[in-house]
């Protein structure tokens, strides 16, 4: 019998991470475990003088939290779709080990689009004010090296590289976990 699966979706912020995710754990009836849940359950809690400096101090939290849960999902043997916009080299030896504690099979989708795009998506968001303190204001291209410029080095797993502005990504995605882990 083969390990649990754990399906690792990446890119930098507004490059569709979080629609793709959110449809492939749909479709593969897996949970999602994404850093921007945990994180807005960490700001509804807060008191709300205290919001907005929660807002830019919680991120190592939420990560924590993330991290957490992907591993209790793994420990039970369940298989995971993991999102969020991970950093360089610290979410790699993160889910590096996470895949390698549990005897999972690896795989990262990675979704990018120009940055103009980015920062057009970007923008748009955070003018429809749904997710307060987690869609806030800046440029793209002033994100840290450290940022998911490029996919993840998480060695040999496979690899899928989509460019979100062209249709059919869902579709693409799909065909291509379908064919990775047929069953």
């Amino acid at each position: 019998m083969s390990g649990p699966r754990l399906l690792v979706v990446s890119g930098l912020p507004a490059s569709g991470k979080t629609t793709l995710a959110t449809a492939l754990s749909t479709a593969l009836r897996w949970p999602l475990v994404t850093k921007d849940d945990y994180k807005a359950i960490l700001l509804d809690a807060a008191p709300p003088e205290r919001r907005e400096a929660e807002a830019t101090t919680n991120g190592p939290l939420s990560f924590a939290l993330m991290w957490h849960v992907a591993e209790v999902i793994l420990r039970a043997g369940g298989n995971a779709v993991l999102e969020t916009h991970f950093y360089r080299p610290q979410s790699e030896a993160h889910i590096r080990e996470l895949a390698g504690r549990h005897a999972a099979q690896l795989a990262q989708i990675y979704c990018e689009a120009p940055l103009d795009e980015l920062n057009r998506r970007h923008a748009a968001r955070v003018a429809l004010g749904k997710r307060p303190g987690i869609d806030r204001p800046f440029d793209l291209s002033q994100m840290p090296p450290g940022a998911c410029w490029e996919p993840l080095n998480l060695g040999n797993a496979p690899l899928l590289r989509l460019d979100t502005t062209q249709p059919g990504t869902a579709e693409r995605a799909s065909a291509w976990l379908h064919e990775l882990w047929e069953d």
